[in-house]
């Protein structure tokens, strides 16, 4: 029976290596800047194979609701960047999305520059601030280094980098190339961006408690303080994201995450008599006072059930 036991074990090891390299070898980390078009595409009628296969993962989906989505998010966005289905998604997204802001904020070079500033203090101080919620320096100190070495980077990218549009593209393509290396600066940053998040949920368990309780609640599982929390959904890479990671990330960092439900509801727009509908939006990390709300740097996601891609 142990005998079994293992070699069924060794069995889900070896098919779980060959979806990883699969998708490793199908998906880069983040694509190329896309238009908004081929996100409709996606779920029109004429692209059968991708339909078929979508149906095929989800048969329960609303093809026309996905579809109407789509094109009321044609009207609004222009581009989209797919990143990889790893389980990595949204802390991916959040990085790139964050590095493509802070770069385009020094090659402005005013006072845009303050955000940069800010976030890079905030980062730059956060290792002895982890490290009081129980994370030892000697582990996550390479990390740390990881993604105080990329934001050198990008405050040297833009030193070198003019106000043309050529230059700023020449910039950005690096910064694309850098955040696309395998088992490099991405990876490691997105795990220093876990860290980051637990630490904000254990800084502050009576903020994020309540939406422990609301998915206990929908899922039906076990109760979990913000600690187990943490270790079981949070700290390992590969493992999704939820609100309550979004949510944490955002005003760990003090940025606004807005966040486009992709998933087949269509909403009408508040105080609008016309009729108007939207797909189903929430910001995160948004300050009431509208003086310190409108200098902050906004990010915004698409969300489609279990992935995250960036917004433009």
């Amino acid at each position: 029976m142990a005998d079994n036991n293992e070699s069924q074990y060794k069995l889900t090891e070896q098919q779980l290596a060959q979806i990883e390299a699969e998708i490793k070898s199908s998906q880069p980390l983040t694509s190329q800047l896309l238009p908004i078009d081929a996100l409709v595409q996606q779920y029109s009628s004429n692209n059968s194979n991708e339909q078929k296969q979508r149906e095929e993962e989800n048969e329960e989906q609303d093809r026309d609701g996905f579809l109407t989505s789509s094109l009321l998010l044609s009207k609004k966005y222009s581009s989209l960047r797919r990143i990889r289905g790893d389980g990595n998604c949204y802390y991916r997204a959040f990085l790139y999305s964050l590095c493509e802001h802070l770069l385009q904020r020094c090659v402005a070079n005013s006072e845009q520059l303050d955000e940069y500033k800010r976030i890079k203090q905030f980062v730059s101080d956060s290792l002895a601030w982890v490290c009081t919620l129980g994370y030892e320096e000697c582990t996550i100190e390479m990390f740390h280094e990881e993604l105080m070495d990329l934001f050198d980077l990008i405050e040297q990218m833009s030193k070198n980098t003019s106000a043309s549009t050529t230059a700023t593209a020449s910039s950005s393509s690096a910064l694309h190339d850098k955040l696309n290396e395998e088992n490099s600066t991405s990876d490691y940053c997105t795990w220093y961006l876990r860290v980051l998040t637990a630490a904000q949920m254990k800084s502050n368990p009576d903020r994020y408690l309540p939406f422990l309780l609301a998915e206990d609640t929908a899922t039906g599982s076990g109760m979990m303080d913000v600690p187990t929390f943490c270790s079981r959904e949070v700290e390992p890479m590969n493992r999704e994201c939820g609100m309550v990671q979004v949510a944490a990330l955002a005003e760990c960092f003090g940025v606004g995450v807005k966040i486009e439900y992709m998933d087949g509801r269509i909403v009408q727009e508040k105080d609008s008599g016309s009729g108007t509908r939207k797909v189903a939006c929430h910001e995160f990390g948004q300050d009431d006072d509208a003086s310190v709300s409108g200098k902050k740097m906004n990010i915004a996601l698409l969300y489609r059930p279990g992935h995250y891609d960036v917004l433009y």
